[in-house]
């Protein structure tokens, strides 16, 4: 235990000169004589048994032994405060950054964020509009939500929805291009919106094709086509009598109960892809990111109940067969 301590106690003083570059401010710092740092740092480099400074005459200058070693303490250090303010205000307060799929965030994340605010006045969050997937080590985030289908096993993982896809358009177009009679999935007529969002991998009109394959309703091939890189813009589009957008499901929902949009061919397939929502492991068990990702499950699950129950009846939805 006393080695231990010491081996501690010798790491921090690593530390404080290699932030400086300076045993005399190091020793200012540590309240201790320049000759007592240097005794350390030698102390700590025999235990060690590599060099961790070059001495120069007039500075020093780590060796990459040296730099490697101080960016492990750094982010352990880190760690270690971010712990001990956890334990102080039960971390339920400060800032937590999230990034999220901008049509996500706008159109289900936000008209729902009220509740978060009432259940943790003290927790500030700040939003990150993100495509792809999530870096933690390259972007400024603590959680992300992301829309795919990738493994990540080296993240952490709440499984939130599984997305569906079917075609939406303004009631006006839907009557002016025959969508409203016995054939509804004649759509020779029609000009579709292509979103791109969080599908840059994958070639402009994949939802589409996807779906014509699933559901065999033959699309368009000559009419003119609008391309949209977030899901958003697609379905204002669509609002506004573009075309017919192929909508995710639990995002186009609330414009078709509100009649804005409507289902003019009542195929609903899989999409393939979901919403999760990612950390890093090392943080999984922190009460602020407990928080925020059991309220957003509890969310998803209370309203996918209720949403869905309402919309059965009114709008039975055929799922392909093939």
């Amino acid at each position: 235990m006393l080695v231990e301590q010491s081996m501690l106690a010798l790491l921090h003083t690593f530390e404080v000169s290699a932030r400086h570059l300076s045993f005399t401010k190091a020793a200012e710092e540590l309240y201790l004589t320049q000759g007592a740092i240097s005794q350390r740092i030698r102390r700590l480099e025999e235990l060690l048994k590599f060099k961790l400074f070059i001495r120069l005459t007039r500075k020093l200058v780590l060796t990459p032994e040296g730099e490697q070693l101080l960016l492990a303490l750094t982010s352990s250090l880190q760690q270690i405060t971010e712990v001990i303010e956890d334990i102080r205000f039960n971390e339920l307060r400060g800032m937590l950054c999230i990034g999220l799929p901008p049509a996500f965030g706008q159109l289900w994340l936000m008209p729902r964020l009220t509740s978060f605010k009432t259940a943790y006045r003290s927790l500030d969050l700040l939003f990150y509009g993100q495509h792809g997937l999530p870096n933690f080590e390259t972007e400024p985030v603590d959680m992300a939500v992301y829309y795919g289908n990738a493994s990540l096993p080296h993240l952490h993982s709440w499984t939130l929805l599984e997305e569906w896809l079917v075609p939406v358009c303004s009631p006006e177009y839907a009557a002016s291009h025959g969508l409203i009679g016995t054939d509804k999935t004649d759509l020779r007529k029609c000009s579709l919106l292509h979103c791109t969002e969080s599908l840059e991998q994958f070639e402009v009109g994949y939802e589409w094709q996807h779906w014509s394959q699933s559901t065999g309703v033959v699309l368009p091939h000559s009419n003119r086509k609008y391309v949209f890189n977030q899901h958003a813009m697609a379905l204002e589009a669509a609002k506004h009598g573009m075309g017919l957008a192929m909508g995710r499901w639990f995002l186009v929902m609330p414009a078709v109960l509100r009649g804005e949009l409507v289902m003019p061919v009542d195929y609903k397939i899989p999409s393939g892809m979901g919403y999760q929502l990612y950390c890093s492991r090392e943080h999984v068990q922190r009460p602020r990111y407990q928080a925020f990702a059991q309220w957003l499950q509890r969310t998803i699950d209370e309203w996918q109940e209720i949403k869905e129950a309402s919309l059965s009846a009114a709008h039975p939805f055929i799922e392909p067969s093939r």
